[in-house]
């Protein structure tokens, strides 16, 4: 899932010129950190569905704040094959010929929806803290 706002640079080079590099990047990376939380929860609850021992909804982790390119954080699933397992739910499979609809299909794509429309407003939120 990737959602891109053009100028973004220009905006935080402005903002740290304003109020200083370590406040700005303190409050980004706490805004992210909160965002990260909150689809964590969002992806628990849409593999929740399809809990049977449980293993894949506990491996759903959020790494820190990573400044590859860009600061952003990654949700997804901890070492392991569960992605594997993921997959077939998400999509189904093709079992002695016949398609296999699990009862956990296109939830992660909900949640995928459901994050984009929130993830925006929610670092809004958070960066709203630099312009005080």
């Amino acid at each position: 899932m990737s959602v891109s706002v053009t100028g973004l640079d220009d905006i935080l080079k402005n903002i740290e010129s304003k109020l200083g590099k370590n406040r700005a990047t303190r409050v980004v990376n706490k805004a992210l950190r909160e965002t990260g939380k909150e689809v964590n929860e969002i992806v628990k609850e849409a593999v929740s569905s399809y809990i049977d021992t449980g293993e894949t909804h506990e491996t759903v982790v959020t790494s820190n704040v990573q400044n590859d390119p860009h600061k952003h954080v990654d949700t997804g699933w901890a070492e392991g094959s569960r992605w594997r397992l993921v997959h077939l739910n998400e999509f189904g499979y093709t079992r002695f010929g016949k398609y296999v609809r699990p009862r956990g299909m296109g939830k992660l794509q909900g949640a995928v929806d459901k994050v984009e429309s929130i993830a925006m407003p929610k670092m809004q939120k958070g960066l709203e803290e630099l312009a005080k």
